[in-house]
């Protein structure tokens, strides 16, 4: 079967789970790393037996008041109405023939993956809008059809992104309308995948383009699919609306906005707060989802990433270089508003010259004399010009890598390229033989900064930069050699994702030796991959391989401060290696990035056990919990440090929640029940679950029977003892 050829980045993780991110490993010590030492099992009746309590796990969260727009609109309709033009309010909608793209319509909808078998399909019938995949293979598969539940950024004149449901999950589908090009085009996939080739959605994706949504806690990316308010709607800002509404309702005669936040009179840093929800790189959780409030700081809620480059950027980042401007460095008052009113669409008086002229009088401008009176007011072109999101690219059917969409660059200042590139437009309209010579100047000009500046980014391994950089300088200067650079770099980057993408899928087949050839070609063209490097080592690990393992691992940490899985994956070898104090160290700059994660508080309470530090290790198995409610693996071993600590009755609550969880079928489980209703002193429930734990052995994992019988035996000497 041919292989598509890869014409999209592999992206970076936004949201990071050790246990979806690590490989089935081959050692039973890593493998402990990714996988629970208990199952859920799902075929198992739950025996019947006293020992089932009344605890319920709690696997949904409450709604904690959002109501959507239509209920501000009581009191706020023409604010309301004007609301709905904007971005934010369309950022995720229903689909509907109304705002569907042209790419819908019959004879539109067709896109072939160049260079392969696969073939999609986008079609509209009877309020119905689906994409189909079709694999020609042998034998031949099916087509795969999945319904189009949300799209993103509808009719917003960039692209539009479609999803579907899986099993209450939701999922990005690969086809993407790019309104710029009037096209289709493919977004990251897996070459290797099956079915309508869809990827789970991020939570923080969720989040930055909706209200609300009820998530399932502990889920990566599971939701109440009919419980949710879409888009970037008032409460956003203002925060839940339940009590505010119901209180004016009930005073109708009361003008003073009551449980409500105002903006306005927020601190400006709180303000900023606001729209760097979405806009920066605010991007792991320290809570649940959904858990930020309008006048809190975002960072009780968030870790923003340390990015090194442009293109290493979550998809906006506009308010953390808005701070590295002069204009908001000198100013009190400045944020986002001060140029985006949020109620409106954008238009020439909201984000514009006219946003400039609230601090600026047109002769603040130095270089405004020696300027051409018809650009003398283009404020935003000089100083803060557009240029591409180049780490959202997409596969065409006659290109790759295409970034599209373009934004603003918002560290405000002084850029000599968009001065030039002002100059040359206006150069370009004029007639005169002397514009026609200086256009051809400024061309020549542009087109070799461009191409110097695409030469350092390639030997920095930036490869979708210097991609972007290339295409620049032809856009000014088109010419044979550069040119036959831009193919050279395509080749190099669609290399390194297709060696990604095959190293990826020999560790899920087990083909250990292949994925360390693959990941190795990966390094050798972007030595700097840290996820290559990271996913590299934990093959070596599987392997055996221990000082190359960590070597990778460590060079992983080093390349990317914001990436968990390396320092947490070093813990875990660390612990197995008997060094949990050195695992500790570890745990802990993981946990600097990724504080809520289920995964790691749970393997840092492993490694306090370790050293019989029981208050720390109840503390992380407890925020285990916590985060994710019916992982049995932390539920298990909060009941054992619990009952080591000196804690009998809390030990015995987890001990019963572990045993439901798992159905009362995991001999384990069983086991560790047992001794927690021995250690609150009840013999007859300690030793007939000890007797359960031996018949659920026996039937299903006879060779640990006889542990099982001898650890019957010493419970049903102590009850006759204290008989």
């Amino acid at each position: 079967m041919p292989r598509p050829p890869l014409a999209w980045p592999v992206r970076k993780p936004i949201v990071w789970a050790v246990a979806g991110v690590l490989v089935v490993l081959g050692i039973v010590g890593v493998r402990a790393w990714r996988a629970d030492p208990v199952k859920t099992p799902d075929d198992t009746a739950i025996i019947d037996t006293p020992l089932i309590d009344n605890e319920i796990v709690e696997l949904v969260v409450s709604n904690p008041g959002y109501l959507g727009p239509q209920a501000c609109a009581e009191c706020h309709a023409e604010r309301v109405a004007e609301f709905q033009g904007t971005r934010h309010f369309l950022a995720n909608c229903v689909p509907s023939s109304g705002i569907l793209p042209a790419g819908f319509l019959p004879g539109r909808g067709e896109f072939q993956v160049p260079g392969s078998s696969l073939r999609f399909e986008m079609t509209a019938s009877e309020g119905r809008f689906l994409q189909t995949a079709t694999r020609e293979s042998i034998p031949p598969t099916p087509p795969t059809a999945a319904e189009i539940a949300f799209i993103y950024g509808a009719a917003g004149g960039s692209d539009e992104v479609y999803f579907t449901w899986h099993d209450g999950r939701l999922h990005e589908l690969p086809m993407v309308w790019l309104s710029p090009l009037d096209s289709w085009g493919a977004g990251p996939f897996d070459p290797h995948g099956s079915g309508d080739f869809s990827r789970e959605m991020t939570i923080r994706c969720v989040e930055c383009h909706n209200t609300w949504f009820e998530h399932v806690p502990g889920s990566r990316n599971q939701y109440g699919r009919d419980k949710a308010v879409l888009g970037v709607t008032c409460e956003v800002c203002h925060g839940p609306g339940r009590e505010h509404v119901a209180f004016h309702r009930d005073h109708p005669q009361t003008k003073q906005p009551h449980a409500v936040v105002r903006p306005a009179q927020l601190s400006r840093e709180r303000q900023m707060d606001l729209c760097a929800q979405c806009h920066s790189n605010a991007l792991k959780h320290r809570g649940p989802a959904f858990d930020y409030r309008p006048g809190r700081p975002l960072d009780e809620s968030y870790v923003s990433l340390r990015t090194r480059h442009p293109e290493d950027d979550h998809v906006a980042n506009q308010t953390s270089y808005l701070r590295q401007s002069k204009c908001f460095q000198k100013s009190e008052t400045l944020t986002c508003v001060t140029c985006h009113n949020p109620h409106r669409p954008r238009s020439a008086a909201n984000a514009g010259a006219e946003s400039c002229r609230q601090c600026h009088n047109d002769q603040d401008c130095r270089d405004r004399n020696n300027l051409p009176a018809a650009v003398q007011g283009d404020c935003v072109g000089c100083h803060m010009p557009e240029h591409r999101k180049i780490q959202v690219s997409f596969r065409t059917e006659s290109d790759q890598y295409v970034a599209p969409v373009k934004r603003y660059e918002h560290q405000i200042g002084i850029h000599f390229r968009a001065r030039q590139s002002v100059l040359l437009e206006w150069h370009r309209r004029q007639p005169d033989p002397g514009s026609r010579d200086e256009a051809a100047r400024l061309s020549k000009l542009l087109a070799e900064s461009w191409r110097l500046d695409c030469g350092k980014r390639q030997e920095e391994y930036r490869y979708l930069a210097a991609i972007d950089a290339c295409r620049e300088s032809l856009r000014f200067e088109p010419g044979t050699v550069m040119r036959e650079k831009l193919q050279e770099l395509l080749r190099i980057q669609e290399g390194i994702d297709s060696n990604y993408h095959d190293a990826q899928w020999h560790e899920k087949e087990h083909r250990y030796p292949e994925a360390i050839a693959a990941y190795r070609k990966v390094l050798a063209d972007k030595p700097d991959f840290a996820m290559a490097h990271a996913r590299l080592g934990t093959t070596y690990a599987v392997m055996g391989e221990k000082q190359l393992a960590l070597s990778h691992l460590e060079s992983a940490a080093a390349l990317d401060r914001d990436e968990p899985y390396s320092p947490a994956m070093l813990g875990w070898l660390m612990y197995l290696d008997g060094k949990p104090e050195r695992a500790l160290e570890f745990y802990r700059q993981a946990d600097d990035v990724e504080p809520y994660s289920a995964k790691i508080n749970h393997q840092m309470g492993l490694a306090f056990a370790k050293l019989g530090r029981w208050p720390e290790a109840v503390e992380r198995h407890s925020k285990a919990v916590a985060i994710d409610p019916k992982a049995a693996n932390s539920v298990l071993e909060l009941s054992r440090v619990l009952r080591r600590a000196g804690k009998p009755d809390d030990a015995l609550k987890y001990g019963l929640r572990a045993a439901r969880l798992t159905r009362f079928a995991e001999p384990e489980v069983l086991l560790n029940l047992a001794d927690a209703y021995a250690a609150d002193g009840r013999w007859d429930d300690a030793v007939r679950t000890a007797e359960q734990s031996l018949t659920v052995t026996q039937a299903r994992q006879p060779l640990l029977a006889p542990r099982i019988r001898i650890r019957l035996d010493e419970l049903r000497t102590r009850r006759h003892q204290r008989d």
